[in-house]
């Protein structure tokens, strides 16, 4: 995770697709009370077992939800992803489709998706770590800013001007 090419998705709603485990069951994708970073990666990509690696070290360190998909793989390319990289983590394989579906063209490419299965940022090629964190950063705290109480009790801001809202 060295360089970085992020760019603003626009809130994109996350497109609907599938993912598989290891042994072929079909994986609903889902989000729960947290930052989702999807991973995509490619048996041909010699830079991807590096950025899992990157990805996997932070997650440790940040409160967001990894969830790697090898497009094209099958399960012994996952396995051997896994073996060599010493890895405890779920690698999910999914279909060449994904490409045109997620609308990315390069490995790797990352994706940070919220809480409300809104894509927040794209990363493609090399993703450095700042840039990762700073993003799960901003987005955690922007989910907090919204959870406090107004004077009236209720939780969600009637107005927003220069970052505060009331």
């Amino acid at each position: 995770m060295n360089s970085s090419q992020s760019q603003a998705a626009a809130w994109r709603d996350v497109p609907p697709f599938s993912l598989y485990d290891l042994v072929g069951q079909e994986i609903p994708f889902s989000v729960d009370d947290q930052m989702i970073v999807v991973l995509f990666l490619s048996p041909e990509c010699f830079t991807c077992d590096r950025e899992l690696f990157a990805a996997q070290h932070l997650q440790k360190n940040l409160q967001f939800q990894l969830v790697p998909i090898c497009v094209g793989c099958d399960w012994r390319e996952v396995k051997r992803i896994l073996e060599s990289l010493n890895l405890d983590l779920q690698v999910y394989m999914g279909t060449d489709d994904l490409k045109a579906i997620w609308g990315f063209w390069e490995f790797p490419t990352a994706y940070l998706v919220d809480q409300n299965m809104k894509i927040v940022e794209k990363w493609q090629g090399k993703i450095t770590v700042e840039s990762l964190e700073k993003e799960i950063l901003n987005n955690a705290l922007a989910k907090e800013k919204t959870k406090r109480k107004k004077a009236d009790g209720s939780t969600s801001p009637s107005a927003c001007s220069d970052g505060v809202c009331y």
